[in-house]
């Protein structure tokens, strides 16, 4: 097969698709196997976590369920969308901004950002930054919920990750740079007029699922407490290595995606191109591709100048030198602007669950939703 891909995705009014959508990847040069398929998979949904192991094949996600407050909880559902249940709604969690799932590898119980009580419930208290949340453990079988981190004030506890054998834990975290500027101060956020993209580091645990709430996390270190910038962490490697996003000096953008030693040595990066947005690395289960999110589908967004809030990205995947587009929600003529973000693969490297975020003209997310990607080999 020749050319270029023969059909790209279709958007009209996204909430009225519900069939899938094709690609193809016709020169078999390119970094995907075979081919590939999307479909609306959930009308509303967010931060998504797959569980990959044989107890399930659940696919856990936050979602709106207030439009006013903007309050989120967390639920399940099997990859064919039967089964839907609330896991937080009637458990001990706080109520807030509740979400960011991660399996931990029993099947049983998920790793979870909730809003501390020292939140405000501002816009940086938000599960996309985590400040002021604290780190829950929940049992989804019988609901059972305990804290396992106490974030301080105004520091932050951002995206949870377990290690293969669940013996460890990992999530970004940024501390108070002491640095207050007036203009941002002006319109407080949550983050006490600092520059919400400065003080970040990674943060790994050791953690014990048969010990008390108290005594599960344990051995805290700091992983590239001395760089500063934006971390955001991604997750473990079989190899005992780390994946994760870093902007170095404070800058309002996610620069490139990093792999390196769980001790902070061996620091390389996967996925980098001048000016554009890198994050969200994860690769396959078979190891040979790398899915991320990026904005170099728009050559009009160029950073550091460009803002967030003008923001577009697609999902891409990697296989050694080569890259492959995935989705095309922006293509030219599309009504809105739209962010694809959060996504997790299922254990045979053939589906990925994916966030699309259509944005408002103030920058809004409009009814998040999720999408199934289908591929016709394993990646």
């Amino acid at each position: 097969m020749r050319g270029r891909r023969v059909a790209m995705i279709l958007l009209g009014v996204l909430a009225a698709i519900c069939t899938p959508v094709a690609w193809s990847q016709p020169d078999g040069n390119g970094a995907v196997a075979g081919t590939w398929s999307a479909a609306l998979f959930q009308a509303r949904g967010g931060r998504v976590a797959w569980y990959r192991g044989h107890a399930h094949e659940l696919i856990a996600y936050d979602a709106v369920v207030d439009e006013r407050t903007r309050n989120t909880e967390v639920f399940i559902v099997q990859p064919d969308g039967t089964g839907r249940r609330c896991v937080t709604c009637a458990s001990a969690m706080p109520k807030g901004f509740v979400g960011q799932p991660a399996w931990h590898p029993d099947g049983r119980h998920l790793v979870l950002q909730a809003e501390s009580p020292n939140a405000r419930h501002r816009l940086l208290n938000h599960l996309a930054w985590g400040i002021d949340s604290d780190l829950w453990l929940l049992d989804v079988e019988t609901g059972a919920a305990e804290k396992i981190w106490s974030t301080p004030t105004r520091h932050a506890a951002l995206h949870p990750h377990f290690n293969a054998d669940g013996t460890r834990l990992m999530f970004a975290e940024r501390a108070p740079t002491g640095r207050s500027y007036r203009w941002i101060a002006r319109h407080d956020l949550g983050a006490g007029g600092e520059n919400h993209w400065d003080g970040w580091r990674i943060r790994i645990v050791d953690f014990d699922i048969a010990a008390s709430a108290a005594r599960k996390v344990s051995r805290a270190r700091t992983v590239f407490g001395e760089c500063g910038g934006f971390f955001e962490s991604h997750g473990f490697l079989p190899n005992e290595r780390i994946v994760f996003s870093h902007t170095s000096g404070g800058r309002a953008y996610v620069d490139a995606v990093y792999v390196a030693n769980e001790d902070g040595s061996g620091m390389r990066k996967l996925v980098d191109m001048k000016n554009t947005w890198n994050e969200h690395g994860q690769y396959a289960p078979s190891g040979r591709a790398l899915a991320f999110i990026s904005s170099r589908a728009d050559p009009t967004w160029q950073a550091p100048r460009s803002k967030p809030s003008e923001l577009r990205t697609e999902l891409f995947l990697q296989r050694g030198p080569q890259i492959s587009q995935l989705t095309d929600f922006n293509k030219p003529g599309a009504a809105r602007r739209y962010l694809v973000s959060d996504f997790d693969w299922d254990r045979t490297g053939r589906r990925i669950v994916f966030q699309v975020a259509p944005m408002d003209a103030r920058g809004r997310p409009e009814s998040p939703q999720l999408w199934l990607m289908t591929f016709s080999e394993p990646q």
